[in-house]
């Protein structure tokens, strides 16, 4: 029954949650105020953070775990409090310490299962064991919350589980062991390649494809050594099977595409994208991922079984935290995303696991044989095109391009310390806080002078080759949203922009306004980079 508060609810989950793991001050009226604002956050999260604290090796973490669940926890969490004492990524301890919190609520478990691991530890482990299996079959994110426990596992530990996943003859393992082969060291993913081939003609359809795309990718050449030889045993085993088991893979053929939305990139290159497929049950699958075209897929999360109202309230909490996004056609998304991945590979930069865990989603959903191309084709540098070029800098009006500056920061830095001392020389030092009419002119001019001597050091052709592509993409993007003079102007400055442009860079209107942007906000963009150096 939930409780009354005491207070407005003031603490956070996280604050709460260090509080009652680091302190043993706490007073009861404390305690009951943490409680009941844990109960109010429970579903949103609090439970989750809750959990997490038993699976880390802090002593701490666990006494206070127990304590919430065994003040806070009701029947609807006994399934998934089970689920940890099932979980072999789980300490003893950990599940030990559980006992009286299932007893409380009711756990047929406490008298059978955890006498049985007590009892029969090795028997007891197979059944865990099995029940996470069971997980791994449910969805993606079962997937995906097993291998971030995996990989924080110390590498013994997880060689062992990887053994274990490798001689369990269950294809649901393959789906846990795939996605370590591309972030992990190399011993591991050693041992996943000798695992899929232990699994052997159970996971067959799911093991050829993975270790055709070790061959594919840059990966270290004694590992694609291994891949080789094993893909060719385990081809051998699938042409003299005459029953091989069906995927256990999700039939993206079911899956309808519900939405697709995408951020405007902004001046470093990132940009948001994100994808929802409807289930048969009406529920929505989806990734939402965070790439840079520099260095490809930054980060990826997924989301299922979540409804389409708190789908699009997810999408405005975004929104009004500054995280703008429209909607774009599927196929669009999908290439923006497909080829971001590539960008990874051929950097040698290795994918977050929770994208390798949804890439299928991408790479096997339907599509047409060639995807759209993310961004608008060159324009012809006629007479019209550097008519409109001359009005580039108008583009920096547009709050999409707010965060357009200079970057690396460095380079500007001798230019910004120029103009910084025209204060210390010229402002007023009396009390005045403007600058005299005589001296903003003065001032303009030097800032003008310094753009002159900045462009030809600043810009080069590969800087002016990454921007040409950043405001190509962006018109692309403006198109889509029926935004067509703000493409078109887009398109003109990224025209003249090219590095086989023959518009000198002292010209170019946009590059002036960058540039001018870049020295004028360099003083704040210092103090903020400063800031996080220091941790402020």
């Amino acid at each position: 029954m939930p409780r009354g508060h005491q207070r407005p609810p003031q603490d956070s989950v996280d604050s709460i949650l260090l509080a009652i793991c680091r302190r043993d001050d706490l007073d009861s009226e404390t305690l009951q105020h943490y409680f009941d604002r844990l109960e109010d956050e429970w579903t949103e999260g609090a439970r989750d953070k809750v959990l997490h604290l038993l699976r880390s090796r802090d002593a701490a973490a666990h006494t206070a775990a127990i304590l919430i669940l065994a003040e806070v926890a009701s029947e609807d969490d006994l399934e998934e409090l089970e689920d940890l004492v099932t979980d072999p990524t789980l300490s003893d301890l950990a599940k030990l310490a559980l006992a009286p919190v299932l007893k409380e609520l009711g756990s047929e478990m406490v008298d059978d299962g955890m006498v049985e691991y007590l009892n029969d530890p090795a028997s007891a482990m197979q059944q865990m064991q099995m029940r996470l299996l069971e997980l791994v079959g449910k969805s993606e994110m079962g997937i995906e919350s097993i291998l971030q426990d995996v990989i924080s596992m110390p590498l013994e530990r997880r060689l062992a589980f990887i053994s274990w996943l490798g001689s369990c003859n269950d294809a649901r393992a393959a789906q846990l062991l795939i996605p370590l082969l591309e972030n992990q060291p190399v011993k591991v993913a050693t041992a996943v390649v000798e695992a899929l081939e232990q699994l052997g003609p159970v996971a067959l359809q799911q093991s050829l494809p993975a270790l055709n795309y070790v061959l594919s990718t840059s990966a270290p050449r004694a590992l694609k050594q291994q891949a080789r030889a094993t893909l060719g045993r385990l081809m051998m085993q699938s042409a003299s099977s005459v029953d091989t088991p069906p995927s256990q893979e999700i039939d993206v053929m079911q899956l309808v595409p519900h939405e697709a939305r995408a951020s405007y990139i902004d001046g470093t290159g990132s940009q948001l994208v994100m994808l929802s497929w409807l289930r048969p049950d009406g529920l929505l699958k989806g990734i939402n991922v965070l790439y840079q075209d520099t260095v490809g897929i930054k980060d990826c999360y997924g989301i299922d079984g979540m409804d389409k109202e708190r789908r699009a309230s997810l999408v405005q909490d975004l929104q009004e935290q500054g995280f703008f996004s429209f909607v774009v056609p599927f196929d669009f998304a999908r290439a923006l995303i497909l080829q971001a991945s590539e960008t990874s590979k051929q950097l040698r930069r290795k994918l977050p696991i929770s994208y390798v865990i949804w890439r299928s989603m991408l790479e096997n959903a339907p599509h047409e044989d060639t995807l759209p191309e993310t961004a608008l084709a060159p324009l012809a540098l006629d007479a019209e095109t550097l008519a409109l070029a001359k009005r580039g800098g108008e583009l920096f009006q547009l709050p999409e391009f707010l965060s357009w500056l200079y970057d690396p920061m460095e380079r500007t830095e001798p230019f910004i310390a120029r103009y910084l001392q025209f204060y210390s020389t010229e402002a007023p030092s009396q009390g005045a806080r403007k600058l005299t009419a005589p001296q903003t002119k003065k001032l303009q001019r030097l800032l003008e002078e310094l753009v002159d001597e900045a462009l030809p050091e600043l810009i080069d052709d590969h800087w002016r080759e990454r921007f040409e592509q950043r405001l190509r993409l962006q018109a692309k993007l403006f198109q889509l949203a029926d935004r067509e003079q703000d493409a078109r102007l887009a398109q003109a400055a990224a025209a003249v922009l090219s590095p086989d442009s023959q518009v000198p860079v002292e010209e170019q209107d946009f590059l002036r306004t960058l540039v001018r942007m870049s020295i004028e906000q360099g003083p704040l963009r210092m103090m903020f980079a400063s800031l996080n150096q220091n941790g402020g």
